[in-house]
């Protein structure tokens, strides 16, 4: 199992930590689920959000892990940007090890904010596991597969490997249009 250096610093980004835990929205997550699992101690609990609710969605998975000890918990993810540095990822990876981060084609939003290697310790950092959406052209055919990528966080085989600058992306993954209706 992974463990962190006291050295370490976690860091986190300050307006999504923000939304989640300087609102009545953390409190009111962890009253309702505390009193759910009085009622099904076993029951296995799955927290998910869309771009910025996704990283709402960790700060919730985390929360849940560290002040209520829920273990059985999963969560995935769906273009969510990166909210802390490694620190603060592998911190994350230890508490929610059930996580997955879907990620489509060229989504711009988990290329931010961005990763800047030569800023070690103090870049933002993806936590594990992505799974990238991406296709291959044959012709005039298309076909979209996803790929498991490397538990690094930041595989340079996945996402990383292409440019994030797509909104289109962004508001469909899974043939599921998420935009907002007009």
């Amino acid at each position: 199992m992974e463990t962190l250096s006291k050295k370490e610093v976690q860091q986190v980004h300050d307006g999504f930590h923000s939304a989640y835990y300087d609102t009545i929205l953390q409190l009111r997550v962890l009253e309702a689920v505390k009193s759910i699992l009085e009622k099904h101690k076993d029951l296995h609990i799955l927290v998910t959000g869309h771009s910025m609710g996704g990283a709402l969605a960790s700060f919730c998975a985390l929360d849940l892990a560290m002040n209520l000890g829920v273990r059985n918990l999963q969560m995935i993810t769906f273009g969510q940007p990166r909210i802390g540095n490694p620190a603060f990822a592998a911190f994350f990876n230890l508490l929610v090890p059930h996580t997955i981060r879907m990620t489509h084609e060229h989504d711009i939003v988990p290329h931010w904010p961005p990763y800047f290697t030569l800023l070690g310790p103090r870049t933002y950092h993806h936590f594990a596991r992505e799974v990238w959406i991406t296709s291959i052209a044959l012709g005039i055919l298309k076909f979209e597969f996803e790929k498991i990528c490397d538990a690094s966080g930041e595989d340079p085989f996945c996402s990383r490997s292409v440019v994030g600058d797509s909104i289109s992306d962004h508001l469909n993954y899974l043939g599921v249009p998420l935009g907002a209706a007009v």
